[in-house]
């Protein structure tokens, strides 16, 4: 039986002719086309033989023609019939089945959230679902759900960029809220406030978290919900995009026995993901790691791993006094947030333990003066800090549809300030994109980073209190490579556009 994608057959609820709802529900078939001597169906489970069996039976003497589809793909195309069929007045409210017990509702709720099936008599469900699905599958980072004055806004975030998605009806608005609510442990009845949360669904059988935060909107409210999927492919650092100096610099730093290593950017650079890498680099057999997170976003083999929760007060700083009792050798704190978090951290670097952590800036030398400002002496930063690496992340060209353009004279001019060789041309995204890209003219992304390495110059700088241009000035001579001139180099090889470059780091 031959398996294929909806997507790529565009084939869409519209074309669906034939079979109603409920019986695609329970029969997972989809009707893809019928003609005078042949039916075509999709089914999802190819080793149903009575379900094969029967709708053979019901068009004879037409002969009938299966091929297989992924659950996913059924689950999506659902929700988008359900969006189609979905009257009001059915939707309204509905967020569990009326005949449960109340019993039976606590213990859904208590439930992962399966996105793996279908429930015949819940629209809204179906649409939820379909909606996570969809996300899931285009490995977005985020779903934003938006009311908008008439209709609600899908959204995905993928590999950074917001796209649209969908639009479904205005009038089932309340019903999907209080359905992500209920699975989130949130008030559905609260609409006034803020609210946060999280979930776990399961998708193919695998267990993906969601973070959900809720915000009132003057049309109604906007919910985005942040994916973290523990079992996606843990990245080494070699893909990561950074290049083989920088390499070569965050590893030699990684494997000191002591001091601080921060990571610093904007919120989706890719922070945690460096770290996670960095830690796959360490001999885990020989050294007790453990990490402190919020949200756990990756499971790493052999490493212990701390989930943070404020509602029962376990927090940053609580739990990195906790963890320096375990005999730790190396310690991540997922993100110095306070002043209470950063001394801890950085006086455990001081007495002989590894600490790897985040910390927002906007480059790597104004780390030194964000730790000051909260309170920390020169000295004593001077004395742990080991190397900070500033990153931001960019799409990178698709290959497969790319296509070449004259470089800009402003960029050559800045290209040859930074000693970068580049050709007259340079590769740009396809705007009309392809296939293989979703018609976007990007697919993946790549670091840009700079990396400011503490030598002893650097040390006594800190500690006389030297300014940003000083140390950058000395920093540069010493090697070091501003996140432009990274830039300028990945434009120059091809590997993202001046578009990208320009979105997120300043030339």
């Amino acid at each position: 039986m031959e398996k294929i994608d909806l997507k790529k057959i565009g084939f869409t609820y519209v074309q669906s002719d034939g079979y109603s709802l409920e019986f695609m529900k329970t029969k997972r078939v989809i009707k893809l086309e019928e003609t005078e001597n042949q039916v075509k169906v999709a089914i999802v489970d190819e080793n149903d033989n009575d379900t094969i069996t029967y709708i053979e039976s019901i068009h004879i003497p037409k002969k009938v023609v299966f091929n297989s589809i992924s659950q996913a793909d059924f689950v999506v195309l659902i929700g988008e019939t359900t969006n189609f069929n979905v009257m009001p007045e059915q939707a309204i409210g509905e967020t569990t089945n009326s005949n449960e017990t109340p019993e039976q509702v606590k213990k859904n709720e208590e439930e992962k959230y399966n996105l793996d099936t279908i429930k015949p008599d819940s629209p809204v469900d179906d649409i939820v679902k379909s909606i996570f699905v969809m996300a899931i599958s285009l490995d977005a980072s985020d779903i934003h759900i938006e009311a908008q004055s008439d209709d609600i806004q899908i959204r995905y975030r993928i590999d950074g960029v917001l796209q649209i998605s969908r639009q479904i009806k205005k009038s089932i608005f309340s019903s999907v809220s209080s359905l992500i609510k209920i699975r989130a442990k949130l008030n559905p009845m609260e609409q006034r406030l803020p609210q946060d949360g999280r979930m776990t669904v399961i998708a193919e059988g695998e267990d993906i978290d969601l973070r959900v935060s809720i915000i009132p909107t003057t049309n109604g409210e906007s919910i985005v919900l942040r994916i973290f999927n523990k079992s996606a492919k843990l990245l080494k650092l070699n893909e990561l995009g950074f290049d083989t100096n920088a390499l070569e610099r965050i590893q030699a730093d990684v494997e000191q026995p002591n001091g601080l290593i921060l990571l610093t950017g904007p919120t989706g650079s890719g922070k945690t993901t460096t770290l996670h890498a960095l830690l796959e680099t360490l001999p885990v057999n020989e050294l007790k790691i453990i990490t402190i997170e919020d949200p756990v976003e990756q499971l790493i083999p052999g490493i212990n791993q701390v989930q943070i929760n404020e509602e029962i007060n376990l927090s940053f700083d609580g739990m990195l006094r906790r963890v320096l009792r375990q005999d730790p050798n190396v310690i991540m704190v997922g993100e110095i947030r306070d002043a209470v978090t950063a001394e801890l951290a950085l006086r455990s670097a001081l007495t002989g333990h590894l600490i790897l952590s985040t910390l927002h800036t906007n480059d790597s030398v104004s780390v030194i003066a964000r730790l000051e400002n909260m309170g920390l002496e020169p000295y004593l930063i001077a004395t742990v800090l080991r190397c900070v690496v500033a990153q931001r992340l960019v799409r990178k060209v698709c290959t497969n549809c790319a296509i070449q353009n004259t470089v800009p004279q402003r960029i050559l001019e800045r290209m040859e300030k930074y000693k970068i060789d580049a050709g007259d041309t340079m590769l740009v995204s396809n705007p009309d994109g392809c296939e293989f890209c979703r018609k976007t003219g990007y697919r993946g992304r790549t670091v840009i980073s700079e990396i400011l390495q503490i030598d002893p110059e650097i040390t006594e700088m800190i500690i006389q209190r030297k300014t940003a241009s000083d140390i950058i000035r000395h920093a540069e001579t010493a090697g070091m490579r501003s996140m432009a001139a990274d830039a300028l180099q990945k434009l120059a090889n091809g590997v993202t556009t001046l578009y990208e470059i320009e979105r997120e780091v300043m030339l």
